[in-house]
């Protein structure tokens, strides 16, 4: 009779769970990065599928989807212990259950996040609208069907009833020439990603160090620093140039068996 570790080894030791590629993303870092997919639509991601899995078959007929269903291990969670409950931004201090929120800190953190084929060049998915942080772990790709994945009289629970927070998004004349200077093909519609990016509040309520007015924000974005202030519903883009050198959790603490 054969047991789990027996038809372990008949396979090979191959590990259950696996990545299949790690996402390049234009977010370098938590801070700034949307909280859910289709928020920024002008952010831009691609995904290199490792020679492994044989991407030049195994992405055959994606190309007929205009969306897909990126699963994900969410490498940057730093909780070290599981907390029954969470506290979603657009709460405002109030808390929920963990199964009903999709916040990254979760006893298995692993993510969901629906995102746009923008294109697919050989090994590479090309995506805009993510969520993710540079050097996630892709574990699965899936095509989004849209008779089958958009339910009919769905409810959004408490979400429907707490629209998130926003902001307006203004730019200093400076942050304008700089942009304007710094948009090229690697950082397509920088203006328009900006704006999309800080026009979901990305600062913590619960912080109260992010909220002191007239604090200036610092955010990575592609290869860019931005700097911001917010004062009261109003973001100000103040300078946007080339960010320094920083070490950045790429690929993070992720368990070998994924990679």
């Amino acid at each position: 009779m054969k047991t789990p570790g027996s038809a372990a080894k008949s396979a090979g030791h191959r590990p259950l769970i696996q990545a299949i590629g790690l996402l390049e993303s234009c977010f370098r870092e938590k801070f700034g990065t949307p909280r859910q997919p289709q928020i920024a639509p002008a952010a831009r991601a691609k995904l290199k599928i490792f020679s492994k899995f044989s991407p030049h078959h195994s992405l055959k007929g994606l190309e007929g989807f205009s969306h897909a269903w990126l699963l994900t291990y969410l490498h940057l969670n730093t909780q070290k212990m599981f907390r029954p409950s969470v506290h979603p931004p657009r709460l405002g201090g109030k808390a929920v259950g963990v199964f009903a929120s999709r916040s990254p800190h979760r006893p298995s953190p692993i993510g969901l996040s629906l995102v746009k084929i923008e294109k697919i060049a050989g090994d590479t998915i090309y995506f805009s609208g993510t969520d993710l942080v540079d050097g996630t772990p892709i574990l699965d790709v899936k095509p989004y069907i849209p008779w089958y994945d958009r339910a009919k009289r769905a409810l959004g629970g408490w979400a429907e009833n707490t629209p998130p927070r926003s902001l307006t998004v203004g730019f200093a004349p400076e942050a304008l020439r700089q942009i304007e200077r710094l948009e090229s093909s690697a950082r397509p519609r920088l203006k328009t990603a900006l704006g999309q990016i800080l026009r979901q509040d990305p600062r913590n309520p619960r912080d109260r160090s992010q909220l002191k007015p007239d604090k200036t924000h610092e955010m990575r974005i592609w290869d860019l620093e931005v700097r911001f202030l917010v004062r009261g519903r109003r973001a100000v883009i103040e300078s946007v140039h080339p960010a320094g050198p920083k070490d950045y959790l790429r690929p993070g603490r992720v368990p070998p068996e994924i990679l």
